[in-house]
């Protein structure tokens, strides 16, 4: 995996809230983020986005995203609930003594301790935890200014640019139809009858340099030709072909944030000129990487695309699962370290 890039404190309120949108990827609204932090083998926090309980299903709510942060192996969390005003009903709820209750037993019966907890409409906050009126009053206190300002200045140094919205993240792979359907027309008659194992090594080759490239390190790719983004999608579809090049990508892993951000990149272009029903083998290998490297909201919007697309993809029913459950990732990563590439191509692996 990378090198974990150091990574502004979190020192207050002000700081907490601000670190939220970089960590995602995105503004956040509506929703609860986890600051999970102790995690084994990091300095920075683990982060976790739930969308808003419904109203009535704050304490079910505590219960059920329990099991998910224990399984990160965290031993504290800071909680911030984003929500639009001071008088909505999730806010009331996330502030009720029953929520936190909830929330601190179902977290406490894996020894993990709980603690910031508060609300924000990114401008003003409001604390749940702390009753002491000299450092959190009951009435809103506005953000820092000056604290947001620096600390998203130090995210932007270490590459962390979050866009406007969830919805803005979405456009990062949202389909463009004309490219779709040139590369569409491309894949028509791209791939023999029955695939031989020599067209399936120049498929690996082929992907390999593009999604690995050896003499490049800089995330500014090249948007993709139309024969070769026909020819990313129409390679990974062969499971043979998706499975040895995963196994590279994990296993052989990069070395710096501009590898892996090419690579990235290089994949979501393929899925913004993937034709209909042809998404899937690449946005799941695309949902996998970037749940390795902690762009856990892309790696989620991924897995959607991909299970849209295709219900019955068992590798896309594989990362959703592994995602949901909270697994980390470096486990997952130390699982195919115990696979060869020839057990990657054998078909009687399936």
């Amino acid at each position: 995996m990378t090198a974990e890039p150091l990574l502004p404190p979190i020192t207050c309120p002000s700081s907490l809230v601000a670190s939220c949108a970089p960590l995602l990827g995105f503004v956040p609204a509506d929703c609860v983020v986890a600051f999970i932090q102790g995690v084994p083998g990091r300095r920075s926090p683990v982060i976790m986005r739930v969308d808003l309980p419904p109203v009535g299903g704050a304490t079910s709510f505590a219960a059920d995203i329990a099991p998910r942060i224990a399984r990160t192996g965290g031993c504290a969390i800071d909680v911030v609930a984003w929500v639009a005003d001071e008088d909505s009903a999730s806010r009331h709820e996330l502030t009720s003594t029953p929520f936190l209750v909830a929330l601190e037993d179902a977290l406490g019966l894996g020894g993990i301790e709980v603690g910031a907890s508060l609300s924000t409409n990114g401008r003003v906050w409001w604390s749940h935890s702390c009753s002491d009126p000299v450092c959190c009053p009951e009435a809103s206190t506005a953000l820092e200014p000056a604290t947001m300002d620096a600390v998203r200045a130090e995210y932007a140094f270490a590459g962390y640019a979050p866009l406007a919205s969830r919805e803005k993240l979405g456009d990062r792979v949202a389909r463009d139809e004309l490219r779709a359907g040139r590369v569409g027309r491309a894949m028509s008659g791209a791939r023999p009858a029955r695939p031989t194992l020599r067209w399936c090594d120049a498929q690996i080759r082929f992907l390999t340099e593009l999604l690995m490239p050896t003499d490049a390190c800089d995330s500014r790719a090249a948007p993709l030709s139309t024969a070769k983004a026909a020819r990313l999608l129409r390679g990974l579809s062969d499971t043979r072909v998706r499975d040895v090049l995963l196994h590279r990508l994990v296993v052989r892993g990069r070395h710096c944030q501009g590898c892996w951000a090419g690579t990235i990149e290089t994949l979501c272009d393929a899925l913004r000129c993937a034709p209909l029903g042809a998404a899937a083998p690449a946005a799941t290998i695309l949902a996998l990487v970037a749940w390795m490297v902690g762009e856990g909201s892309l790696a989620t919007i991924c897995v959607q695309r991909a299970l849209e697309e295709d219900p019955g993809h068992r590798l896309a029913a594989m990362a959703s699962q592994l995602m949901g459950q909270g697994t980390d990732p470096r486990l997952w990563r130390e699982s195919l370290t115990g696979l060869s590439e020839a057990e990657c191509r054998s078909p009687g692996r399936r």
